[in-house]
């Protein structure tokens, strides 16, 4: 009787990394570009200011990749915690962090590796709100998008804003 092997599904996770790694550096530019992100970066900036909780609200940037609206939020008050995959993202926002205004850069709590179907660093009912403005759309199953949905929700005040 001949055994059947499976290969191992590829880890999304693994290639979404990869992928970000590699292009950190476009990353961070990429929403200040006129041709690449610019009309995002404005609906967003009115969307957050119009529904944001007022700060110096706690808010989680999951995925955040390289900080741009960490940065964004906490110039303006809000106290703010970025996690991505990719250590060559956070590398950046790091960077970013530590040459920004000294009032911005302590608004800032944490900086730090994390995937956003495993929020464990993080008790329950931790951020007024949760931006999540890349994650879902490279979470290819049910399983992982209810995964991470659940997440969200825990790491989420009552009423928090996701």
């Amino acid at each position: 009787m001949r055994s059947v092997t499976k290969t191992p599904e590829p880890d999304p996770t693994a290639a979404v990394r990869d992928y970000y790694e590699r292009s950190a550096a476009r990353e961070a530019e990429r929403l200040g570009r006129p041709a690449d992100g610019a009309v995002e970066w404005e609906l967003h900036a009115r969307a957050l200011a119009e529904h944001l909780p007022p700060a110096p609200a706690r808010i989680l940037d999951n995925g955040g990749g390289p900080g741009p609206w960490t940065r964004w939020l906490a110039e303006r008050g809000y106290r703010v915690t970025l996690t991505d995959l990719s250590p060559a993202s956070l590398d950046i926002a790091r960077e970013r962090v530590a040459r920004a205004p000294r009032r911005h850069a302590a608004n800032v709590e944490a900086v730090m590796e994390a995937d956003e179907r495993d929020l464990g660093a993080f008790p329950d009912g931790s951020f007024d709100a949760l931006l999540c403005l890349g994650p879902f759309y490279h979470l290819t199953t049910d399983t992982d998008r209810g995964r991470a949905l659940q997440e969200a929700h825990r790491v989420l005040r009552p009423c928090g804003l996701l």
